[in-house]
């Protein structure tokens, strides 16, 4: 039970991040339910695999009870491809979402960051700091 936690801890984690969803992330919350459904469907498959082979140590010269236990394996192999397929495209869109809010968050960086002055009237228009010295004046300094 706390595995399946412990996969969902990220979704939740980026769930939380936005107000708006944006295509990502409906993209992992489609991708989050698919998975979440087919890990219950694995489990529940699991469980009758587990009470067929009670029976069949109960049991063992059932035939019918064999080819159950035929079946039950392919279900549980196809079942479990699935699951690791959905958990592998979960994991894609996760990542495509935390592509995008790095993006996102690039953007925004970017449009806040403070414009830089081209036009430098003077050489204290190219100092980026109060007392900064400019390649220039510490030779003059060392000349005084």
């Amino acid at each position: 039970m706390s595995g399946k936690w412990l996969l969902l801890l990220p979704f939740a984690f980026l769930m939380g991040c936005g107000g708006t969803p944006s295509a990502q992330q409906t993209m992992v919350e489609d991708r989050a339910l698919v998975y979440k459904d087919t890990y219950q469907a694995y489990i529940e498959a699991e469980n009758k695999y587990l009470n067929l082979l009670f029976n069949l140590e109960r049991m063992p010269e059932e035939p019918e009870l064999w080819a159950m236990k035929r079946d039950q394996m392919k279900e549980l192999t196809q079942l479990r491809a699935l699951m690791l397929q959905s958990r592998g495209e979960l994991d894609e869109s996760i990542q495509d979402w935390e592509r995008y809010l790095q993006e996102l968050e690039a953007t925004v960086a970017q449009q806040n960051a403070p414009k830089r002055r081209t036009n430098f009237r003077n050489e204290d228009d190219m100092r980026t700091s109060p007392g900064q010295l400019l390649p220039n004046e510490a030779s003059k300094i060392k000349k005084k």
